[in-house]
This record gives structure tokens, sequence and C-alpha cells, in this order.
């Protein structure tokens, strides 16, 4: 079973990139669009890896 990437980040050119190297890799990728959807994502998924933008709208990087 392949593991669970959660990206954050409000870039959708960013979350693109990094959905398509981390399939490319093998990884199951779930995605979010500031920290607090980031959170709501949390809620119904576990991922085992979370990347995170630092510099975002709503809730940043390190809030989240």
């Amino acid at each position: 079973m392949s593991k669970l990437v959660l990206t954050v980040d409000d870039s959708r050119t960013m979350r693109d990139m990094l959905k398509m190297a981390l399939d490319g890799a093998g990884f199951r990728v779930v995605q979010a669009v500031d920290g607090l959807h980031g959170l709501e994502v949390l809620e119904s998924h576990a991922p085992d890896v979370i990347i995170t933008d630092i510099n975002m709208p709503n809730l940043d990087g390190y809030g989240f």
C-alpha cells in the first residue's frame, strides 16, 4: 500500500507540480488550498506525510 501525502499550498501551480511528482513516485496525494482547508482534510484523511507552504491566506503553514 502506498503512502498518503497531504499537500497544503495556495498556489494551484505548486499543488499541480507536487501532485504530478508524487503520483509519479507512487504516492497517493490529497490536497488543500490553505491551512484551514488542510485542517478539514485531516478530519477525513490520515496522511503519512504533510508538505505545506508557509505563506498562505486564512491560516499559514506555521499555524497549520
